[in-house]
């Protein structure tokens, strides 16, 4: 057996010391056999072998790609090979007719077929790649891999609805696929967008992330690939049930704990995920799990962007809202908690400007209750303090707060009158003042009964 460089190329089954029909635990069990008795320290060369032969063999499409060569007619290898090395150096195209013409004499080849459709892909010929895929699954009707590639190459295309049901099948062949999964949930996530009725693909999109789960967790292999199905869970369900939501965070976090560095790449990306499509102000009751996944991944988000980290700054601002959430447990009234979610609402309303006057005025008409709470805010939570500190600021300071209920006041009952508050709730109109029916006269003015006398010595006096 040759590689695709035409050198000659281990046999890796050998090594291992297993048949080529041999499954995944049978190849794990003889790779700790093989490391016992040939340890690193003492058989280095030998190690790295076995080591090499492990990590392709137990990768799903590494292991088929390297029975794809041991297959071949050694007659065409070399061109095979030829075709191989054009792939590596990125000339797909050049790749694809090589495969093309070993494929003239010898059609039966499904493995040669296979890297052809592959370097179609690669070369962005995904209408030609789709039609190898199509005669792949024809001759192999049961291989979900060639199934999967069809309905990636369909969704590539724009094709959402024949990649699902394409997906479908493949989820059908083989329910541990965890990139089969993702396909489906993607295609159902596509759907969203053009549906009528949103709220219906959103129940099938979540009952499509129950099955995944349930479905890739029976099968203990590929653990990191499992973060962006945990991740899509927490989003979709964050809004339905805490502590289900938690429960998939949790597991998030575990999955980038327990993985390599792989997982953290892939971790990171589903995190940035879970801060784009969560509110801030609900993030914020999950943030000691936030904070915890944070944590996992600090060489990485410093990697990411130098200076001002803006993924820092969306965890800081969840520790701001973690910290509203929890201004009642600590002895502050719930006006504080309401106009703090106010001032840091990720979305203003029109009326946000009055409800927060509104609330100013309540806190300075009950100064005597208040006022200590605003003291401890200032000495225990700086940063919510500095929210609104101009006002705290003016509120503490003040011996007469007339003047500031009045500015509030008047405010309040503008926007009122100006929204058309007061034509829904009369009730709560303010008075309105006496107008008189005729004009005012003066004491000086010619007196109206007409007697010529001014008005203060006659009608008036």
């Amino acid at each position: 057996m040759t590689d695709l460089f035409g050198e000659e190329k281990l046999n890796y089954y050998q090594i291992l010391g297993v048949e080529k029909t041999a499954g995944d635990e049978e190849i794990k069990r003889a790779y700790f056999s093989m490391v016992r008795k040939f340890q690193p320290g003492s058989f280095p060369e030998k190690f790295k072998e076995i080591r090499t032969a492990y990590e392709t063999l137990k990768d799903k499409q590494k292991r088929a790609e390297y029975d794809a060569v041991g297959e071949l007619p050694s007659s065409i290898t070399p061109l095979f090979n030829e075709a191989q090395w054009f792939d590596h150096l990125g000339r797909h195209s050049k790749a694809a007719e090589l495969y093309q013409i070993i494929l003239k004499s010898h059609p039966e080849l499904d493995n040669v077929r296979e890297q052809y459709a592959k370097s179609l892909v690669l070369d962005q010929k995904t209408g030609k790649a789709a039609e190898v895929w199509e005669e792949l699954c024809r001759r192999n009707p049961s291989n979900a891999f060639y199934s999967e590639e069809l309905a990636q190459c369909y969704f590539d295309r724009g094709w959402h609805k024949k990649a699902e049901a394409e997906v479908k099948r493949a989820i059908a062949l083989d329910p541990s696929s965890i990139d089969a999964w993702h396909l489906v949930i993607h295609c159902i996530t596509e759907k969203k967008d053009n549906a009528s009725d949103k709220n219906m693909v959103f129940d099938e999109l979540k009952t499509t992330i129950r099955e995944a789960l349930k479905a890739v967790n029976e099968v203990k292999k590929n653990e990191w690939k499992k973060i962006n199905l945990y991740s899509y869970a927490f989003i979709v369900s964050f809004d339905q049930d805490r502590h289900i939501a938690e429960g998939y965070l949790e597991e998030f976090a575990g999955l980038i704990y327990e993985g390599g560095r792989e997982a953290r790449e892939k971790g990171l990306d589903a995190f940035v995920q879970i801060l784009n499509n969560v509110p801030i102000f609900v993030l914020g009751s999950f943030y000691k799990l936030i904070k915890k996944i944070a944590d996992l991944l600090p060489e990485l988000m410093a990697e990411r962007k130098k200076g001002p980290n803006p993924i820092r700054v969306h965890i800081e601002k969840i520790r701001i809202q973690y910290e509203i959430e929890n201004l009642p447990h600590k002895g502050f009234s719930e006006i504080f908690s309401d106009l703090f979610r106010l001032l840091t609402a990720e979305f203003e309303e029109d009326d946000d400007e009055v409800e927060i006057a509104a609330m100013e005025f309540e806190i300075l008409d009950g100064k005597n209750t208040y006022d200590p709470q605003m003291r401890r805010l200032r000495e225990e939570l700086p940063e919510l303090y500095a929210l609104h500190s101009t006002f705290f600021n003016q509120a503490l300071r003040t011996r007469d707060p007339e003047k500031m209920l009045y500015q509030r006041s008047k405010k309040v009952h503008k926007y009122n009158r100006s929204s058309g508050f007061f034509d829904e709730h009369p009730e709560d109109a303010p008075e309105q003042p006496v107008r008189r029916a005729e004009p005012k006269i003066g004491r000086n003015d010619p007196c109206p009964c007409g007697s010529g006398k001014k008005y203060k010595k006659c009608c008036g006096a």
